[in-house]
């Protein structure tokens, strides 16, 4: 059976593709089928970040745990396909809708991640992409959208950075810890950061899950130079360190990072001191590893004040000044980080969301993106 994508098939017919032999398994959100033929893939159509279905125009998350057969046959030979091995069959994407399966086409696996040996996750290209028409009809919006974190603590970012970061870390993350901290602060620890573990007890996420806060039992005074390394960089690049308060702890410190990539490892001010500077960490982290996000690598920087239109610049000096200098723009359920790119004329942009429906004005705009899950 020959189909073109759009095409609508009974279940039967679609599960045919996989070959007379077809074996069918449950994965979540989905059926795959695995034949001589090809493997299938018929998925709900629906928005739900915990089940397989379609992410967007560009990609379909299978979300296990997998089957070992499904695993095996997604993953292909462990750990490197060897010379003589048969070429892999096609996947075929089809999405229930209305009583039958609408062909979305053949599909290619992009990333596949396990655990304990067991699919945990599988990607999958879909290409060409999907029209927005398609992608509404497959991936329906949420009706009426969730409410999303307004921004009231922008007002607070030049008088009192600390309750702007307390107020956008309780409208953005969930408390997940219901307990206060019970731990004792250091004599040697600043108010700024003693307050941001306070805060992280109810809410660990900002701790970060990129770059990392160093855990309170953790802290270390380095030896002879005065300075307490609090932060760390994801891939241990560089540093970030205070000075150690010796009477006052309630003086806002400068923030020093330490470049270990090169040969001239002496420490560089950050231009904001330790209350702002925790403000913009926090930021940084959100729109890293928010659920949904739209990303540039190389935005051609004409297309700079479209995006700033629809944002509020945090009026802050740049973050991460001595490496690669960052400023935040932020829009209600939206943070987004501008940095500069390899070209001159060019930017890197990574917007996080905290509802995919954040990201619908974005996608009005026509920029070039290289991932957007609007």
């Amino acid at each position: 059976m020959q189909l073109t994508p759009l095409d609508r098939v009974e279940e039967t017919e679609a599960i045919g593709l996989a070959g007379p032999d077809a074996d069918t398994f449950p994965v979540s959100g989905a059926t795959v089928a695995l034949g001589s033929s090809s493997t299938v893939v018929i998925a709900v159509a629906g928005d739900d970040p915990s089940a397989s279905g379609v992410w967007n125009a560009e990609e379909f998350r299978l979300i296990g745990p997998a089957p070992a057969p499904v695993t095996s046959r997604l993953m292909g030979p462990m750990p490197f396909t060897t010379a003589g091995s048969p070429p892999e069959l096609p996947v075929h994407l089809f999405v229930r809708l209305h009583g039958a399966c609408l062909y979305l086409g053949v599909v290619r696996v992009s990333m596949c991640e396990t655990s304990e040996d067991v699919l945990a996750r599988c990607h999958l290209t879909i290409s060409p992409p999907l029209s927005r028409e398609t992608l509404d009809l497959v991936r329906p919006p949420a009706t009426p959208p969730p409410p999303l974190p307004d921004l009231g603590w922008l007002g607070d970012v030049g008088t009192a950075p600390g309750r702007a970061l307390e107020r956008f870390v309780t409208s953005w993350y969930p408390s997940t810890h219901p307990q206060p901290l019970s731990v004792d602060m250091p004599d040697f620890m600043p108010r700024e950061l003693a307050d941001f573990y306070r805060l992280a007890a109810r809410r660990p996420a900002i701790m970060g899950g990129y770059n990392r806060i160093v855990p309170i039992h953790e802290l270390r005074p380095e030896s002879g130079a005065g300075l307490l390394v609090f932060g760390v960089e994801c891939q241990g690049g560089w540093t970030w360190s205070i000075p150690r308060a010796e009477d006052d702890t309630n003086i806002d410190p400068p923030v020093w990072l330490e470049d270990h990539r090169g040969e001239d490892h002496r420490p560089v001010a950050e231009q904001e001191p330790l209350s702002s500077f925790l403000l913009q960490f926090t930021l940084k982290e959100a729109a890293i590893t928010a659920p949904y996000r739209a990303i540039s690598f190389d935005l051609p920087r004409r297309f700079l004040p479209q995006l700033e239109d629809c944002l509020q610049r945090v009026p802050l000096r740049s973050f991460l000044s001595p490496v690669a200098p960052t400023d935040f723009f932020v829009g209600p359920g939206l943070v987004a980080t501008v940095a500069a790119g390899w070209d001159k004329d060019k930017a890197e942009v990574c917007i996080g969301a905290h509802h995919r429906s954040a990201l619908h004005p974005l996608g009005r705009l026509g920029l070039p993106w290289r991932a957007f899950d609007g």
